[in-house]
């Protein structure tokens, strides 16, 4: 196996160069003589160059983009697919169906069904379908609703006002009873454009500040058999940053473990997906958000000693990993740090004074 090469492909790493280098690790850990392709829309991103080779793609949006996929896909034969983007994810799995004809041809894509996929993109959907299959979860409502939610919640004070399909944290605010109205007309304001709405405040969902502490949870689930639990992860969120954990400390998974399993069942998991949880006072565990991949929490507890990047390596090309990948330490706090890297030479863009900041 070690003089075979493979290859896996990584969509929209953005920053998060930690993900290539820990599949190399796992390469290296399993014998395997790995190229990771990474396939981004911007040259210049952080993580387009430092892949073993980069391919660059249409956005997901352009018309073209599920063609080029599947020539990339063709050309270079990966065995692994997975992307960090939410929007992307929405049209892999859904919008085109591309992700099924990928694992036609043998690639394995992370992800859960099309059905769940809709619902972690939409959070009052969501909020529906954990309800559904009895997953605790804060009452969830339209913008337009407010009144039907202050009328139910009782003494509630404070809540959590967001885009119901945003992505990082997008429209974010929490605010009292009486400043709620105004938070949620400051957030419709902000909402992206969609041709079938009518009062944007139908794109912004209101709920109850949920009561405790907040956690990030992975949760993982066998990329040759859907819907089983084989890992749960879990840190205490001490510190945010442009709507991702900064610092955290890794706890005790077991709390959250009940919730995790009907949730892979549910949503016929394969892989990591990234959940939101609040715990109570009595150890209860409700779940706020669910991200469908490897989420900006991960890395907490893989310096902790979980290893979900060599689990799927020894998944897929058949080769035994010991059980101490889903295993981690409980007490280990680790915070982020920025680098920067240089990612383009020669560009014209410096010594054009006309070219505006982008702000993200």
């Amino acid at each position: 196996m070690s003089a075979e090469s493979v290859t896996i492909v990584i969509g929209s790493a953005g920053r998060r160069l930690y993900l290539i280098d820990w599949f190399r690790a796992a390469f290296d850990t399993l014998g395997l003589n790995g190229r990771i392709i990474v396939a981004e829309n911007d040259p210049s991103s952080a993580a387009a160059s430092y892949g073993d080779e980069t391919r660059l793609l249409p956005r997901y949006t352009d018309p073209g983009y599920g063609e080029e996929i599947l020539s990339l896909v063709d050309d270079v034969e990966p065995r692994l697919f997975l992307s960090a983007n939410d929007y992307e994810l929405m049209q892999l799995h859904v919008n085109t169906g591309i992700a099924d004809s990928l694992r036609d041809r043998g690639v394995f894509v992370p992800g859960v069904s099309a059905a769940w996929q809709v619902g972690c993109a939409d959070k009052l959907r969501m909020a529906q379908m954990l309800e559904a299959v009895a997953v605790p979860t804060p009452k969830t409502v339209r913008g337009s609703d407010l009144g039907s939610l202050l009328a139910d919640v009782g003494e509630s004070d404070e809540f959590v006002v967001k885009h119901r399909f945003g992505s990082r944290s997008s429209g974010l605010a929490v605010a009292t009873r009486s400043t709620v109205d105004e938070a949620v007309a400051n957030s419709a304001r902000s909402v992206p454009w969609r041709a079938d709405r009518t009062d944007p405040r139908d794109d912004v969902v209101v709920q109850p500040k949920m009561p405790g502490s907040e956690y990030g949870v992975d949760i993982v689930s066998s990329l040759l058999d859907p819907g089983p639990l084989t890992g749960v992860f879990a840190r205490r969120k001490l510190r945010m940053r442009a709507g991702e954990t900064d610092k955290a400390v890794t706890v005790d998974p077991g709390p959250f473990r009940e919730a995790s399993g009907t949730i892979a069942r549910a949503a016929g998991l394969s892989g990591l997906i990234d959940v939101d949880m609040f715990l109570d006072d009595q150890g209860r565990a409700s779940v706020i958000d669910i991200n469908p991949r490897f989420g900006g929490g991960y890395p907490f507890v893989h310096l902790a000693g979980a290893d979900v990047p060599l689990y799927y390596m020894g998944q897929i090309f058949g080769i035994p990993v010991d059980e101490g990948w889903n295993r981690y330490e409980s007490g280990v706090i680790s915070a982020k740090y920025q680098e920067t890297r240089v990612t383009a030479r020669g560009s014209r863009e410096g010594n054009d004074s006309s070219t505006s900041v982008e702000h993200t």
